[in-house]
């Protein structure tokens, strides 16, 4: 949705509060609502990067945010599996699934891992960083999340990072959330 300068007066998540308001006035709605409303979210976002990664890259929006943790990693730009499901929260079976399709195009190579011998290093390739570069200016530039896509006003946008921020730092401290997608 570009930005009209017009406010939604009714949409899905409206309405999803309403009816949980009516059918359960005893709860609090600060309760409930802000995790349906971070999921739905997340969903959209997701569906939306994944049909524009698809597009440009042919790759999954997963896949293009395994490529987004080898960039920001520097130096060699790799990582071990471990690393890499940690900071993604995806299972082990899935990175290497994912693996497995970024290699066979050329984007990342497996390495021996010099520091554990029979470990191995996921290592970005220069097509990869390349490509990982330009869906990094893609997403600054056009997501769903930018500037021109939301009515939200740029120190709105800066709440809500710093905001999102705070409630990861919360969880990822939260010993329960260790591990809980190995």
């Amino acid at each position: 949705m570009a930005r009209t300068g017009k406010t939604i007066t009714s949409s899905p998540a409206q309405d999803i509060a309403a009816s949980w308001a009516r059918e359960r006035p005893d709860l609090d709605p600060l309760d409930y609502l802000l995790p349906i409303y971070l999921i739905r979210i997340g969903r959209i976002v997701d569906r939306v990067g994944d049909r524009k990664w698809q597009r440009l890259f042919g790759l999954s929006a997963s896949e293009i945010r395994m490529l987004f943790a080898l960039r920001r990693s520097g130096g060699d730009y790799a990582l071990r599996p471990t690393d890499l499901f940690r900071a993604l929260l995806i299972t082990s079976g899935a990175i290497t699934k994912k693996v497995d399709h970024l290699a066979a195009a050329g984007l990342v190579k497996r390495r021996p891992d010099p520091a554990d011998k029979g470990g191995f290093l996921i290592h970005l390739t220069a097509k990869g960083k390349q490509v990982a570069d330009r869906a990094l200016e893609s997403l600054a530039d056009d997501s769903i999340l930018a500037k021109s896509q939301t009515s939200l006003t740029r120190q709105e946008r800066k709440l809500m990072t710093k905001l999102c921020a705070r409630l990861l730092l919360d969880f990822e401290a939260n010993p329960e959330m260790d591990g809980s997608f190995e």
